[in-house]
């Protein structure tokens, strides 16, 4: 499925985005960051692997609300997203590894697979560099902001 089909199938969808959606998510994930680590503590790995997993992609979305686009759907939001981003070496890097990690969440959350202390950490270690990654993304400023809100627009 290419990108006009994910927004024909009302996977994706344009949207007016108040810039406070987009803050809301980035806590969102920090939130969730935070309570991998404590599920981390407790020896709760797959509930630690899980909220990972949710702490990036809430950083994703918060990229995708910036292009003015709203998701139905976690594989839909990352298609779209590889493409937007697919000029962004660091972006990318973590959006390859949010889709390999959304594979595995089904799989601990739907078939009850196991999660080892160190997958649950790595998922963590990365959930925190790509929060990271992305809020200096939006720290290039308004301007920048704007540009990519403005083609997503289209």
């Amino acid at each position: 499925m290419n990108i006009d089909e994910l927004f024909r199938n009302n996977l994706l969808r344009r949207a007016i985005i108040d810039r406070n959606e987009i803050t809301g998510s980035l806590k969102l994930a920090e939130r969730f960051l935070s309570r991998a680590k404590g599920n981390v503590k407790i020896q709760y790995f797959e509930i630690a692997f899980l909220l990972a997993y949710t702490s990036m992609f809430h950083t994703a979305r918060a990229l995708l609300f910036s292009t003015g686009v709203k998701e139905r759907s976690h594989v839909a939001m990352i298609m779209y997203l590889r493409e937007k981003f697919s000029k962004n070496a660091e972006i990318s890097e973590f959006l390859e590894v949010l889709d390999s990690y959304r594979i595995v969440r089904h799989s601990i959350q739907y078939r009850g697979d196991l999660c080892t202390k160190s997958d649950a950490e790595e998922a963590i270690r990365d959930a925190e560099r790509f929060l990271k990654i992305v809020k200096e993304y939006f720290k290039l400023g308004w301007h920048k902001y704007t540009e990519v809100w403005e083609e997503g627009r289209d």
